[in-house]
């Protein structure tokens, strides 16, 4: 056959000319097909992308007389991530998750805007592959006949390179961010189904079987039995899925799809590096939120969710929850009623036992409550002083970021001023405020009911915020204004915010003790420190101290000798063994976290824009003209790296100490990421927000080591003190005498009703 076509073609067979005689035509086909569909076929297209449109007009509507994500307060939507992330995992990963969430809008305005977009793309991407994929998933996982179809378009789907699944799209319904969206659920659709298909058949077969024989229904089968089995392979499903969107919605900026994306390629096609940067870094926040959001762990202990259902499930005394006990009034004998009257007495005896704890927390003793009322007395101070006049006639740090602020005579500044400590007094009252409520809470007890309550308030509460989310989407499709319900919904999400955080103090979170308030107040301490070492620019000549900054200064110290005094005696125990020898990574990491301070302080900390683009000013944290924040931040860099030495080689019998240094590496960690964040924030305060403006001081990349050698001490620390917890008295295990005196009527009556049956 080769060689007829051959003499045919007069072309030697093995020269690659000759392919291009039969060239099939398939881009041609290709867009014939495509002008036929959209010629003949609008009207499926259209129905394709109803779905998309519907949610984008819903979610992602910029109208400003429509409340949409992109519409609402950017506090609301932080709370809103603090709320999701302490329902559905725990308040740790709330709080990393509203902070992460809130470091994006840091970034600047645009960068937030772009997030909203972000978070609204991968939600209608994921909701509707989770529409899609797990009722397709569970029809695989239980006719195999849909699973042999399935499974080779999966593995297809798979093989696809992520920009070969534009092509169709752009072809049928162009560019934008419908388009993308739609790529972007395709892209991610795979893992949902193959692992809700995965889960449904490795339910056990015997369980199927003895649910099946027991007369349930398939439908039962499956909601009881199945799907509550398969959820940790579901759950895994949409973990992927939504990592997967995550990672589209990048490449779909390709597209001219909005969002992060976007700005990351276009920092790329203009070799913006600041750009990139910033989008890269938003961007690692928003996949990391929603990855630990929707993946839950072995160690996250009860959700909130969790919590609420067992509240309402025990919102009454026990014994009336008992549905197994009878009415004495219907025994047919005597025998029984006294049976029955008897497993009564057993079941109340047993239900006041229970009530009774079985385990409580050591006792606090005089010399640790001294030293938590010493450093609760000096948060208090701290935070009088901060409210106090820090700086007179000039702006020591504000003066960096504007020149206006080089000059105020006969003007007093407090510590939460913008001309005044700024971002130093603001944090110094945070963590003055974590450090008293770390120090009460050892003092105070309170009832199991307390927790029960306000679990069951935020219940209701979220129902409710629940309900009025849903009228507030029907009346946003109705295109009908609600302020009011709005107002309603945003002071239920408040409420709901500090419920959880109330719930979090009152059940025992671990650092809430002498090691959280030391942390604390180390940060409170070291905050008034820095501004005290800070130097002013050249151009200020009349600057003197406030009082308000001393009276802070010492309220830190106390706070820090109360804590000091209250940790040498609290009785706290590992959980788990401590490992022996040497801790090399921790040491390692300790030199490798004070160069980073070191080579920080040595880099730039103010980069003043005033001279123009290409004559920038540079000033070192450590340098004679620069602020000298390198200073103090450096200072507590190598007493952490001292700590985490001793730590090291401290034998791993001494509990006690190693539990004490890891607090203390702990609180110097994050003192050194303190200064450097309160540094930062109050240039950007008091800057300008267009960075080659005539009145532009920028913060260096010395801020950015400073702060990376902080995260890294204060998590060495952290890694020492995550296993400890408070010791706990266990009540001994005896029978009281009113169980023993039920036990005894119920074995009278049994013998009683034997003996009957023995007689009849």
């Amino acid at each position: 056959m080769l060689l007829l076509l051959q003499a045919e073609t007069n072309n030697d067979i093995s020269d690659n000319n000759w392919l291009d005689q039969f060239r099939i035509p398939v881009g041609e086909w290709f867009t014939q097909t495509v002008d036929w569909i959209d010629g003949e076929l609008g009207w499926l297209l259209n129905a394709i992308k109803w779905p998309f449109q519907s949610l984008f007009d819903l979610i992602m509507n910029e109208n400003v007389n429509r409340t949409s994500i992109m519409s609402i307060s950017w506090v609301w939507l932080v709370l809103g991530f603090f709320v999701l992330g302490s329902v559905l995992r725990n308040t740790r990963i709330g709080f990393m998750a509203a902070i992460m969430v809130a470091a994006c809008g840091f970034l600047g305005q645009d960068f937030w805007f772009e997030t909203s977009k972000t978070f609204g793309m991968i939600f209608i991407s994921v909701f509707l592959c989770a529409a899609i994929g797990l009722p397709l998933g569970i029809l695989c996982g239980r006719l195999d006949p849909v699973w042999k179809v399935t499974r080779p378009v999966l593995d297809s789907m798979q093989v696809i390179h992520s920009f070969v699944w534009m092509l169709p799209f752009i072809a049928f319904w162009g560019i934008g961010n419908v388009s993308a969206t739609m790529v972007t659920m395709m892209f991610a659709l795979p893992p949902l189904v193959r692992l809700t298909n995965l889960g449904i058949r490795q339910v056990p077969e015997d369980i199927v079987e003895a649910s099946r024989s027991y007369g349930a229904t398939e439908f039962r089968v499956l909601t009881d039995v199945q799907l509550p089995l398969a959820r940790p392979a579901i759950m895994t499903g949409l973990n992927q899925t939504l990592l997967l969107a995550i990672s589209m919605l990048g490449i779909a900026a390709f597209m001219g799809a909005d969002g992060l994306g976007r700005l990351i390629f276009r920092a790329i096609n203009n070799l913006d590096t600041a750009l990139a940067a910033s989008a890269g870094l938003a961007f690692f926040f928003v996949a990391v939120v929603l990855d630990r959001i929707s993946q839950p762990e072995e160690d996250d202990g009860l959700s909130l969710f969790g919590r609420i259902g067992n509240a309402w499930a025990h919102r009454r005394n026990p014994e009336d929850l008992l549905a197994n006990v009878h009415s004495p009034d219907e025994a047919d004998t005597e025998s029984e009623r006294l049976l029955i009257e008897a497993a009564a007495e057993v079941d109340h005896a047993v239900a006041d036992r229970e009530e009774e704890p079985t385990e409580r927390l050591v006792p606090i003793s005089a010399a640790e409550r001294l030293g938590l009322l010493t450093v609760i007395g000096g948060g208090l101070v701290a935070i009088i002083g901060s409210l106090l006049p820090w700086a007179k006639d000039a702006g020591v740090i504000s003066s960096w970021a504007r020149a206006a602020d080089e000059s105020l005579p006969g003007q007093s500044m407090s510590g939460v001023a913008g001309s005044g400590g700024s971002f130093f007094g603001i944090l110094v009252v945070v963590f003055a405020i974590f450090a008293i409520l770390a120090a009460t809470r050892p003092l105070v007890s309170f009832g199991q009911d307390v927790s029960k309550r306000l679990n069951q308030a935020q219940g209701v509460l979220l129902a409710a915020m629940a309900a009025l989310i849903v009228v507030m989407f029907v009346l946003n499709v109705a295109s009908v204004g609600f302020d009011g319900i709005e107002t309603v919904a945003m002071a239920l999400f408040a409420i709901v915010a500090v419920l959880i955080a109330v719930d979090t103090w009152i059940n025992d979170t671990p650092r809430l003790g002498a090691d959280g308030a030391l942390i604390c107040s180390i940060v409170a301490f070291a905050l008034p420190i820095g501004y005290l070492l800070a130097r002013a620019p050249a151009g200020v000549d009349n600057y003197s101290d406030g009082i308000g900054l001393w009276i802070t200064l010492i309220g830190g110290l106390v706070a820090v000798g109360g804590s000091l005094y209250a940790i040498r005696v609290a009785p706290y125990t590992p959980q788990r063994p401590l490992s022996t020898g040497i801790s090399i990574p921790s040491s390692i990491g300790a030199v490798v976290a004070l160069l980073l301070v070191w080579g920080g302080g040595s880099a730039a900390w103010s980069v003043d824009e005033r001279a123009g683009f290409r004559n920038r000013e540079f000033f070192g944290g450590l340098s004679s003209d620069g602020p000298a924040l390198g200073w103090p931040t450096l200072l507590f860099a190598i007493a952490a790296l001292i700590g985490a030495l001793l730590l090291s080689v401290s034998p791993p019998a001494n509990e006690a100490r190693r539990w004490q240094l890891a607090s203390l590496i702990t609180g110097l960690g994050a003192a050194v990421l303190a200064i450097p964040l309160a540094w930062a924030f109050t240039v950007s305060r008091n800057g300008d927000a267009d960075y080659f403006n005539d009145e532009t001081a920028l913060t260096g990349a010395g801020v950015l080591l400073a702060l990376a050698g902080g995260f890294i001490l204060s998590a060495i620390g952290r890694s020492g003190i995550k296993d400890f917890r408070r010791q706990r008295i266990y009540a001994d295990i005896r029978r009281p005498d009113n169980t023993a005196s039920s036990v005894e009527s119920v074995e009278t009556a049994t013998d009683l009703v034997g003996a009957q049956g023995h007689k009849a």
